[in-house]
């Protein structure tokens, strides 16, 4: 079954100096790599750019900006391939930074018709 997990970046991971968020990419693709290797990336994903980029739409109209209401940023998504949602979540939880807070993941199942 596939999840998408969705990487909400903390205001930790905004306050990070250049070389450690640098650091932190490298972390990112060797993620990929290894989630890779073992089959269990599903396709799809991407790096989302900044929020100050972002529209919202709503019955009153489009505003610039992300005005919902949160204090994490939706910084990318990526599938993944588990057979249930609880090994989805085990993988999920080794995406680099959540032990240090810097990200918070969302694990949701796709919808397959």
């Amino acid at each position: 079954m596939k999840y998408a997990i969705l990487i909400l970046d903390t205001e930790a991971a905004r306050q990070l100096s250049k070389s450690e968020a640098q650091a932190r990419y490298q972390d990112i693709f060797a993620w990929y790599e290894k989630r890779g290797a073992e089959g269990r990336l599903a396709g799809g994903g991407a790096e989302l750019q900044d929020a100050s980029t972002a529209r919202t739409v709503r019955a009153s109209g489009v505003t610039d900006g992300p005005y919902i209401e949160a204090k994490e940023v939706v910084g990318g998504f990526s599938v993944l391939e588990a057979a249930t949602i609880d090994e989805a979540v085990e993988i999920a939880s080794t995406w680099p930074g959540v032990d240090r807070g810097l990200v918070t993941i969302e694990v949701r199942p796709v919808v397959q018709h």
